[in-house]
């Protein structure tokens, strides 16, 4: 702002002078010109910067709700984590897996889920790198991190929740009954944050930067879900 003050103060001067013929028009136009297209550029960099930060502050709010809702922790009484499934089924009884390979599907999982925290937090630096040095930021800097967390989005989404749901499946579902109200409301959030992330990159696809997507993956598993349609089916189907 500074900057532009600068440059717009000797414009009105130098056209005064050139009124009372005391300086040249062909002599001033061409610093008058320059001085306008400075102007310009300081005003056009000043609004870029500008919506860059509000960009990077939403995705800042949807990194941060994401970590909130797939990494921290909850009590061991409410933990509504994905994740946290994995520790709570049972394969004794299952026709469809067998413990050993459920527990070796388990550890791979877990090592996904690490290897995927651990992105996470490089993510959220990263962002909050950038929103500190917004005035230097280039256009580059911001399409890489949104495109970064939309690919980090689906691997979670596909490797680590719907990885989970597909083992859990295969398992009792009737000893995570407990946990089907915990899945839903995990559910129902993840849900929202997809739709506030859509918005968000559509909003970014309609201004002109050039997203990967426009959306982010959806999670459509749901073994409760499957489960009381097998069984409604199966009632129909009987004498």
């Amino acid at each position: 702002m500074k900057g532009q003050v600068l440059l717009l103060a000797p414009q009105p001067a130098l056209i005064v002078l050139i009124l009372f013929n005391r300086i040249s028009l062909y002599y001033s136009a061409p610093v008058i010109i320059s001085l306008a297209v400075l102007w310009g550029w300081f005003d056009y960099s000043g609004k870029a910067q500008r919506r860059g930060a509000s960009v990077l502050r939403k995705l800042e709010r949807l990194v941060d709700d994401f970590g909130r809702l797939n990494f921290q922790e909850g009590g061991s009484s409410n933990d509504e984590r994905i994740i946290s499934l994995l520790d709570k089924a049972s394969f004794g009884s299952s026709t469809r897996t067998t413990p050993q390979l459920a527990m070796a599907t388990t550890e791979k999982i877990k090592e996904v889920y690490f290897t995927l925290e651990l992105w996470y937090h490089s993510m959220r630096q990263k962002v909050r790198l950038l929103l500190r040095k917004a005035g230097s930021m280039i256009e580059y800097d911001l399409l890489e991190v949104v495109n970064e967390f939309i690919e980090f989005y689906g691997e979670f989404v596909e490797k680590v929740a719907e990885g989970t749901l597909r083992l859990v499946s295969k398992g009792d579902l009737s000893s995570l009954e407990g946990e089907r109200e915990a899945f839903s409301t995990f559910k129902t959030q993840l849900a929202e944050l997809r739709g506030r992330a859509n918005a968000f990159l559509q909003s970014l696809h309609d201004d002109g930067l050039p997203v990967s997507e426009t959306k982010v993956r959806a999670l459509e598993l749901d073994p409760w879900f499957k489960t009381g349609t097998e069984i409604s089916a199966t009632s129909q189907s009987s004498p």
